[in-house]
Parts: structure tokens; sequence; C-alpha cells
């Protein structure tokens, strides 16, 4: 009996795995060729429409000196996919009533009130503002070093980071432009704490990762998944390739970074994907979905980059992608765990691109 029951699950295991869905053989392929011309390292792909996973597949090393294979289970660093995550955190402080989108960030965080424009005049940063780039704060977190994985950073707290946020200059007016921005989350996170009572990264994980069933998400991954996770790989033109990151189950993880410290799974970032393209109000109301998926500065929503075709998405420097459309009901995502940015081919870039646009020409529902 426990035989035909191994067997049985095996069975599933696989079906979850190789769905038969030929039409969406293009987009994996991509996968597969990119891998075997050595692009990227490994990749993990998986399409997902009105709720039911059609494809998932994995191919490649996710730790290319211990040619270790890497599965629909490894768990990655999806960097700037926190924002949104982030946004819709804040988004249920707003449903229950607890924050306003056009509140001023000195409301919660006085320290804001003697920041400066470059024209030496104070004007007051949105809640909004803070989730559409369009703040004025900084690009990058002050006394972050450029290895974000160092054990005094992660042992610093977001509270310290918003007040060291409030001592530096505004880029400029609020609202006038926009400017991707690393700080900003920072700022919003620690009115989170404040608005809450909790710290950030719980009140993320009971408010959006627990009702979502994302339990391969962490800031703080376990040291019971350390097998689990990728490393990432850096490359750049002219010199070999290096390793960004490798997990080490003794760090202690203090800072949970809101704008960029989540490490998961794509069929559980797809998880959180389908809640904007399906919109059924059960985790987020339908109002505050809306409000996400709707332009606030220009080519943004409220965490989320917006493409002109009502479609959704958002990037990480780590080489991943997640992107929903609710007008054909699909959510995907494609990660790769390299930096390669600063070469000139962004073959992980044209990587995540291509998936996508290869889903897209395919499904149907538009």
């Amino acid at each position: 009996m426990h035989k035909w029951l191994l067997i049985a699950t095996l069975a599933l295991s696989c079906i979850r795995c190789v769905q038969p869905t030929a039409h969406l053989d293009p987009a994996f392929d991509l996968i597969h060729s990119a891998v075997a011309e050595k692009k990227v390292p490994g990749a993990i792909g998986i399409v997902a429409q009105h709720g039911r996973v059609l494809r998932e597949e994995a191919h490649g090393h996710s730790d290319v000196q211990h040619l270790q294979p890497m599965t629909t289970r490894t768990l990655c660093w999806i960097a700037s996919i926190t924002k949104p995550v982030t946004a819709a955190a804040a988004m249920k402080l707003v449903e229950d009533g607890k924050l306003s989108l056009d509140d001023p960030v000195d409301k919660y965080l006085p320290r804001f009130k003697d920041q400066l424009a470059p024209d030496g005049k104070h004007y007051p940063v949105t809640i909004r503002q803070l989730m559409s780039h369009s703040s004025g704060i900084q690009p990058s977190p002050p006394l972050r070093p450029s290895f974000f994985f160092e054990a005094d950073w992660y042992a610093r707290d977001i509270d310290e980071i918003a007040r060291a946020i409030a001592e530096t200059p505004l880029q400029f007016k609020p609202g006038s432009r926009v400017r991707y921005s690393n700080a900003a989350p920072y700022v919003l996170a620690r009115i989170i704490e404040l608005r809450s009572g909790m710290r950030y990264d719980r009140f993320v994980r009971t408010q959006i990762l627990n009702p979502l069933n994302m339990h391969d998400t962490f800031f703080a991954p376990p040291r019971s998944e350390a097998g689990r996770m990728a490393e990432v790989l850096r490359r750049e033109d002219g010199r070999p390739d290096s390793t960004f990151f490798r997990f080490d189950p003794t760090w202690r993880i203090n800072m949970a970074m809101p704008d960029g410290g989540l490490f998961s799974t794509p069929a559980d970032v797809v998880k959180f994907t389908q809640m904007f393209v399906r919109n059924d109000g059960r985790v987020l109301s339908k109002a505050s979905v809306q409000t996400m998926l709707t332009e606030q500065s220009p080519g943004w929503g409220l965490g989320w980059a917006l493409n002109e075709d009502g479609s959704f998405y958002h990037t990480g420097s780590s080489g991943t992608l997640t992107w929903g459309d609710p007008q054909t009901g699909v959510a995907g995502a494609l990660f790769c765990q390299i930096q390669d940015y600063k070469t000139k081919a962004h073959e992980s870039l044209k990587l995540r691109h291509g998936f996508r646009d290869a889903v897209n020409a395919v499904v149907v529902g538009r």
C-alpha cells in the first residue's frame, strides 16, 4: 500500500511540473535555451490562468559551484518584488481606516517636517507618493552597504533607517516627477509599524503572506530551509562570474528590508500576483486592488509598474519577474538568480521579458 501511495504522489508531482500545455512550449523553450547557452545559470518559470497553475518548470543550477540543481521548490531572493508586498500591507491599514493615502508622512514621523527640497522649502510627502516613486526621497537607503547582507546592516532596524532618511534632503518637490526609490519603502514600513502596533515583518506575515498561503516566503529563512536557497551570481563584462550572495544559516536577521528583503518561490509569488489578477476581495478589498492598479504617477500604480494594456509587473535586481493581466487572467513569474544589469547583453532581462511576451502571445482571453 505504501508503495502505491509513493507512486501516486510522484505522479501528481510530475503532473504539477509538466502540464499538457504544448502552446506554452515556446515560452519554456526560452528558459531551456538560455540555461543551455549559459546565459543564466538556472531559472524557474511558472504560468497560471484564472487561479490554476498551467505549467511550472525549473532548469539549470541554483548553485553552480556545488552543482545544485534548480527545482520548482528552490528558494530565491526576490529583491524588489518585495515592494508591492509592502504596498499591499499598507493598503490593509487604509482599509481599516488607520491610514489615508493622502496623509503626510510627517503626521506620523515628525522628523520629516524638517526635510527640505532643493529650493530650500519643506513640502509634505504623502503615503501615496511613497508607494508610487514620486516622493522625492533619495534612491538608496542611507547607512546601507553595497552588499545588503552584511551582519551590521541586518542588525539594524527600520526605525533607525527611517530616522536617517528624514535627515537627508529631498531630490525634488514631491509629486513633480518620478524617480525610483529604494529608500521610500523604509519610511512606509515604519509608518506601518506605528499604525499597526506590530513589527513590519510580522504585519506582512499575518495580513498578506499567511492569508495567501505563502508559506514558502520569508524575510528570515529558517535554518532548516538553507538547503533550498539559491545563490545569486554577479556577472560583469570582462570579469569572471562571482558569487554576490549565498545564504548563511548562521545569520541573525533583524532587518526585514521592505524594499527587497523577501525570499520566495515563483509558485508563492504567483499566489500574490493572482490576488491582483482575480480581485476577489478575499485578502485585499476590491477597491484596494483597483487603486493599486490605477496609475498614480507616470508608469506606476501603488507598488506595481503598469503597462498601457492594463497589465502590471515588477522585477527584482536578482533576476526575478512577476506579472499579471486581469484581462486574460494570467499571472506568471520567472526567477533566475543572477545580477547582470551591468553587462551590455542583459541576458537575464531579455529572458524575463521574452518569457512574458511568449506567454502573452499564446494565452486566450484578451
